[in-house]
């Protein structure tokens, strides 16, 4: 439990942040606001709290550097397996075989550095192109360093190790030093850009991956972002989570069924 001391300090460091951006933090949880100021702090050489917020304050981009640092990249291709297996099995073919549909909208929020996104795409091309069918993916991240990692859609060697030998002859083209960088052929249906989660896409989506986000966030952002997600999705469309996230204790269960709980994947109410 965080002291009424801790919390004034990142309450400064908030009200600091939308003074200076106009970027509103305050639904991040406090004990993540934490960590990552800490990090700066580490990086920075500086030990004192007051001095960072100082810094802060009059620094021309620590209050962007601060921001990025909310993005946790720290992911690869096919994350969480099982997670994959069942999309590619049992929620694409609802999609792909119902002549209803003659293309596919996806969002990726928290894209990061593009790995969750082509993930998607591979699997989108291996089965849609043969149906004939069109889709488009949109990947977010407030991380605008992480966007453009993904625009470029170079990867090492172990960001890969789940892609099999004909997938990465197929998707990849290999560059010096063990690194992979993905077709341009593939890149012609996403969108990448730089967006809260709390903003508004603009969009509607059959398909919303928010995978390991809504653990950097607190409950009173979760109400938000279930009712805005549901909003968001088409009918019948479909939430899929991080495997550490869920809908128990918040409003998510008024708008969502679940249908596969080892993998949070979970569907649209219909009313």
């Amino acid at each position: 439990m965080m002291d009424s001391g801790k919390i004034q300090k990142m309450e400064s460091v908030i009200s600091l942040m939308k003074k200076k951006t106009g970027i509103n933090i305050q639904n991040f949880k406090l004990t993540f606001l934490e960590r990552r100021i800490n990090h700066r702090m580490c990086d920075l050489g500086i030990l004192d709290f007051d001095k960072y917020v100082d810094l802060l304050s009059t620094s021309v981009n620590e209050s962007e550097n601060l921001y990025n640092s909310f993005s946790i990249n720290v992911t690869k291709f096919f994350r969480d397996p099982s997670v994959w297996k069942t999309f590619e099995h049992q929620i694409l073919p609802n999609f792909y075989n119902d002549s209803n549909f003659s293309s596919i909208d996806l969002w990726s929020c928290g894209s990061a550095t593009g790995e969750e996104v082509y993930s998607i795409s591979i699997l989108l091309d291996k089965h849609l192109k043969k149906k004939h069918m069109k889709y488009n993916i949109i990947g977010t991240d407030i991380n605008e360093k992480a966007i453009l990692t993904a625009k470029q859609g170079i990867y090492k060697k172990e960001k890969i190790s789940n892609i099999n030998s004909q997938e990465l002859q197929t998707y990849f083209d290999v560059l010096p030093d063990e690194r992979y960088k993905i077709k341009s052929e593939f890149k012609k249906n996403i969108q990448l850009e730089r967006l809260d989660l709390l903003q508004t896409t603009g969009k509607y989506f059959d398909i919303i991956f928010c995978r390991n986000v809504l653990i950097y966030y607190d409950r009173r952002a979760h109400e938000i972002l279930f009712k805005k997600f549901f909003s968001l999705l088409k009918k019948g469309g479909i939430l899929i989570l991080g495997q550490d996230e869920s809908m128990i204790g918040t409003n998510g269960k008024n708008y969502f069924n679940l249908l596969y709980p080892r993998e949070r994947i979970y569907q649209k109410k219909e009313f």
